[in-house]
């Protein structure tokens, strides 16, 4: 029999380091014959760039990014010798990883639990193949900074870079669940009840604590500092519970938020302490893989990566890897589109096709509303079994998957129906706490924009694979309807987006969208051929923003400092930045960015510049940490009359009926059981929707709950007591409250006329409240009040005018209307009268 082992072993010929060639000479599986154009070309963009520290490569979505990422594995183990090591987000990418390397021969070893490195990896003979987590946890066996003989690598690879931000964030985040160890979690919290009293928020405290509020709470920086040690030895009591994080944080608790949730006590990291892992930090090549998404910058903030890598990613412009999508938004069509039509789409597309069909929503909770039509899927286990499934044929659905934006994909028939129900969110504490605090600004949009692109791609894995995508959920659809959202997306995304919305717009029936869809499983001749063409015309090569990068690179560099000792350089860093950046830098992540100087002055030791810089950042973002002594009131500006205010607004929609969704949204807070947080949220946002100017100000019980200021220089001065029984009249009590805030708006708007208004059920007060002078907007006004905002908005949002034509336009509209501002008053508001 030939030896064809031996054969090759006498062949002297030297490998080859090019990854072009390396393929060439690769043994190809069946239907491979050769590699995309723009594989060639970031191949050979990387190999002539390969000694850069850090490369970021950006493909497409089923581009091709694996084969791409092992090449260059090989190349890097040919030309050097040394190990290399191949990181992926979840296990299920990591054995397709080892798949695709078996079928081309090139040598991995995948990563074991419980057993040593694979000396094939140790060795340089194989490239080694793991999650995430196997590097960053805190009993690597790779090492950690400190410990003897870490192992060295020659090369890491990166892979879905972009989708492992939240992973390795995850592996220095340490949580006591409140279910799980609630005498812990108690104990935790209660270290700062003084310190959340001195802030006036005790109230909001004890509500997460005792489950019935779902916000996420930071403690206090100068709380957390004080209290370190005190924080140490709890943790340090339940230890092996956390045997993988405790020796990340033990010693840097200083250096992380504190966060109290209703689920947890959670410590995790300003930024993730990657330089604790000599394998990855010393690695002479560390290469990105990124699917193209618009804004990269969080690879500083995560990996800290050389900033100059991201201005240069190596890239390509050709389509190959783009999938057709078929993307609609069932808000825009002609017909009203109800949850049972897309529940009766969704169980058709399983059920009478035999076609994959898949519902992506932002949480667990979200997920139950599904779970009469889909299967729910819950936990990792049965995510991986049933996405195996869904990709063998198995099933075909309806299942619904809760946040798993990323690390699941379905080619094929495995997913041709993929709705994505609601606008994706965070679900972790920190993301919802980032999420909160950023509300507003342009980091939360680039958050939002990306999840949308990943979710997107989950049903459709590279040229050749198509899928039909519903955004459903008029969040999701004023979301992607606003300019301003619309640019954070990439150029393919925004083509084939702009596609769908003219496609929804031209279907009148549950029939005709369902004959529209059809047409993309037959593979309709002029739906493949409007979507190639129209493709071609508008993708263009992404720009990169070279502003996110900046901003993103002094964050980093400013921690790097702060965790090495050089306090003033850190605190330096982030003050000249903030006061010389241009206007790119909006007013949350300005804030953002003061706290953060605030935090390592503080710990410094330097108490009064701390608090300076806190005012500060609180003056530019209300969400932030509360200081101990408030910053001055800064008046709201005078409103600009209201018909320029409203169509300004609506100018900011790509489609006007955006504007409507957005409108639809808010209103939805606006009734009697939700929480006070969101009912106050959407009273001042209401305002603002129909031209006026607003703001939530109660600080120490102080400003109202919520402030609407008209432009004939009337305030009202509204606290909102959305909560109480329709029985219950206005007490004497709640009636001080209104007149501590009108005194208060008297002091800061001195040229204001006011007026003292009371959301309540009834306009009903006790005899003792003395409430004649003051007036309650009931909920039946308010109903009346949102009917004919409705009723205006849509005539606005309809209308074909232009924006200086649909200016005069809505004066015409308000003069008719009750809406306008200075019939407010009197047709919306009823005076208080004595409960007999």
């Amino acid at each position: 029999m030939v030896d064809f082992k031996k054969l090759k072993s006498q062949k002297t010929k030297p490998k080859s380091i090019n990854p072009t060639e390396i393929f060439r000479r690769l043994p190809k599986p069946p239907g491979i014959n050769d590699l995309y154009t723009s594989q060639t070309e970031i191949l050979q963009g990387w190999f002539d760039r390969r000694t850069e520290r850090d490369i970021v490569l950006k493909l497409h979505t089923g581009g091709g990014k694996t084969l791409v990422g092992l090449l260059l594995a090989q190349s890097t183990l040919n030309e050097t010798g040394e190990p290399v090591l191949y990181l992926a987000p979840t296990t299920q990418l990591v054995q397709q990883t080892l798949e695709k390397a078996e079928a081309y021969g090139i040598p991995a070893v995948p990563y074991t639990r419980g057993q040593p490195l694979n000396d094939e990896f140790v060795n340089g003979k194989a490239i080694m193949i793991g999650t995430y987590k196997a590097l960053f946890n805190g009993k690597s066996k790779f090492g950690i900074r400190g410990e003897v003989n870490p192992q060295k690598v020659s090369a890491i690879i990166l892979d879905d870079a972009h989708a492992a931000f939240s992973v390795v964030r995850d592996s220095f985040t340490l949580e006591v669940s409140a279910k799980d160890n609630y005498k812990r979690y108690e104990a935790l919290a209660d270290i700062f009840r003084r310190s959340f009293k001195e802030i006036d928020k005790l109230g909001t405290l004890e509500d997460i604590i005792e489950g019935s509020d779902y916000s996420v709470l930071e403690v206090p920086y100068w709380a957390l500092n004080e209290q370190l040690d005190a924080v140490r030895e709890q943790l340090k009591s339940d230890s092996d519970k956390y045997a993988l994080v405790w020796p990340l944080l033990r010693d840097q608790l200083h250096l992380c938020h504190a966060l109290i949730s209703r689920d947890a006590f959670t410590i995790t990291p300003v930024l993730p302490l990657v330089n604790a892992f000599p394998t990855f930090y010393e690695a002479p090549r560390r290469i990105y893989m990124s699917a193209t998404i618009a804004d990269d910058s969080e690879i500083i903030r995560t990996f800290d990566a050389n900033p100059d890598s991201l201005k240069s990613p190596l890239q390509s412009r050709s389509l190959a890897g783009i999938s057709e999508r078929m993307t609609l938004i069932p808000e825009l069509m002609k017909f009203e589109f109800k949850r049972e039509h897309v529940d009766r789409l969704i169980k058709w597309t399983a059920n009478n096709k035999k076609l994959g069909t898949v519902v992506l929503v932002s949480s667990d909770e979200a997920a139950k509303r599904w779970s009469d039509v889909a299967t729910v899927a819950k936990g990792s286990e049965e995510v991986e079994q049933l996405v195996t499934q869904l990709q063998n044929g198995a099933i075909t659905g309806p299942i619904a998957f809760a946040n798993r934006y990323d690390g699941i994909d379905l080619p094929g028939d495995s997913c041709r129906v993929l709705v994505m129900s609601g606008l994706p969110s965070g679900t972790s504490n920190y993301e919802l706490f980032r999420a909160s605090t950023l509300y507003g600004g342009t980091t939360i949009t680039r958050m939002i924009a990306q999840r949308i692109e990943q979710g997107i791609g989950r049903g459709s894995r590279g040229a050749g694979d198509h899928c039909v995508v519903l955004l459903v959920g008029s969040d999701i659809s004023a979301w992607v309807a606003k300019e301003a959202n619309f640019r954070f997306l990439t150029s393919a995304t925004r083509a084939q987006l702009d596609m769908g919305i003219e496609i929804s717009k031209e279907v009148e029936s549950l029939k005709d969208l369902s004959k529209t869809i059809e047409r993309s499983f037959d593979r309709d001749k002029d739906w493949t051929e409007y979507h190639a063409e129209t493709l071609a015309e508008l993708v263009d090569e992404e720009e990169t923003n070279n502003s996110h990068i900046t901003q993103a690179a002094i964050e980093r560099k400013s921690i790097n400092l702060w965790h090495d000792g050089y306090y003033e350089q850190a605190i330096a860093k982030l003050e000249q930045f903030v006061s010389t950046s241009d206007h790119s830098l909006d007013i949350q992540m300005r804030g953002w960015l003061e706290q953060l100087a605030a935090r390592i002055a503080d710990k410094w030791g330097h108490t009064e510049r701390s608090q300076d810089l806190q005012r500060q950042a609180f003056a530019n973002n209300r969400n932030l940490i509360r200081p101990k002594v408030l910053p001055p009131y800064r008046p709201l500006q005078v409103p600009v009359p209201q018909a320029k205010a409203i169509v300004e607004q609506i100018g900011t929609y790509r489609l006007r009926q955006g504007y409507l969704q957005s409108f639809e949204e808010m209103v939805s807070n606006l009734h009697q059981d939700a929480s006070a947080n969101r009912f106050e949220k959407a009273l001042a946002d209401f305002a603002i929707m129909i031209g006026l100017s607003s703001e939530r100000y109660d600080i120490q019980g102080e400003g109202p709950d919520v402030l609407w200021l008209l432009p004939e220089k009337v305030g009202l001065v509204i606290e909102a007591k959305s909560r109480k029984k329709g029985k219950n009249a206005l007490t004497k009590e709640q009636h001080g409250q209104l007149l501590v805030a009108a005194e208060w708006f008297e002091g800061k708007y001195p040229d204001y006329e006011y007026v003292r208004v009371s959301v309540h059920p009834k306009n009903q007060a006790t005899r003792s409240a003395v409430a004649g002078a003051s007036h309650a907007l009931t909920f039946e006004k308010l109903a009346s009040m949102i009917s004919d905002a409705r009723s205006l908005l849509t005539s606005l949002c309809e209308s074909q005018l232009d924006m200086k034509n649909l200016e005069a336009e809505c004066n015409r509209l308000l003069e008719g209307s009750n809406l306008r501002s200075d019939r407010i008053t009197t047709h919306y508001l009823v005076p208080f009268s004595v409960q007999e």
